[in-house]
């Protein structure tokens, strides 16, 4: 890469009718790979006379072949009116709509972002949904009889809390554009991931009553018959399922 161009520059992109940035050279790259910026983007840094193209920026210009050097480039001069052209359309709509988060490049805001965040359903734990509702409805109802009962049923109904609460906040499911993720634990968080394009297969669990209401298992496979990741218990696993091949049509 040109020592011209730091790495911790900042360099707007010019696109869509939006100035967006200001970006450093390696948010440029992380949004090449994603698909949100294109080479031929048109990019400018502050203080600077000349209007680029991302890859010229990156100094990705094919070496020239020999007896070309010494001829001069007659693309040159239109590449530049083309630039300026651009420019001053961006510019002008620069007036109406400004501009993305910044400091936040925009392959940051797509490819993120999240499109569903889903834990167990707590009907998966009757005894522990009981607990709590009766719990709380018994010791109301005793505190006529003794207090003591009231605070019998209170610490039941606390309880209850603590285990729902304990297996929602330790069990976080997330789809994004790119990438599906589960992520367990309470202290110690791991997480498991998988792209998107490399799930071949997606199956679906509902059972009992619970799967008449839409509750059951999604699991995704890359290959064999071992999922990589599984969103256990979920609301709306079918609809779960939709989604991702969704996402996966759009990427094709």
């Amino acid at each position: 890469m040109a020592e011209l161009y730091p790495v911790d520059d900042e360099i707007y992109v010019l696109k869509g009718g939006r100035r967006l940035g200001p970006f450093t050279v390696e948010n440029l790259l992380d949004g090449l790979e994603s698909g949100d910026f294109s080479e031929d983007d048109v990019c400018l840094r502050p203080g600077a006379t000349d209007l680029e193209r991302i890859r010229d920026l990156l100094d990705w210009e094919d070496e020239p072949e020999a007896g070309e050097a010494d001829e001069p480039d007659e693309e040159d001069d239109e590449d530049e009116e083309d630039l300026a052209e651009e420019f001053d359309e961006e510019e002008t709509n620069d007036e109406v709509e400004d501009e993305t988060p910044r400091g936040r490049p925009v392959a940051a805001g797509s490819s993120n972002r999240i499109l569903y965040a889903g834990h167990p359903s707590v009907l998966n734990y009757p005894a522990s949904l009981l607990a709590l509702i009766g719990g709380i409805t018994g010791g109301v109802w005793l505190y006529r009889l003794d207090p003591n009962l009231t605070l019998a049923g209170l610490a039941l109904a606390v309880a209850g809390l603590v285990r729902l609460s304990f297996v929602r906040f330790t069990h976080d499911y997330h789809i994004r554009p790119r990438r599906i993720e589960v992520t367990t634990g309470f202290i110690a968080r791991s997480s498991r991931e998988v792209r998107i394009e490399d799930i071949r297969s997606i199956n679906v669990t509902c059972r009992g009553i619970l799967g008449m209401f839409g509750i059951g298992t999604v699991d995704f496979l890359t290959s064999g018959d071992t999922p990589e990741v599984s969103f256990e218990r979920v609301w709306a696993a079918r609809k779960i399922k939709t989604l991702v091949r969704k996402l996966q049509d759009a990427s094709k």
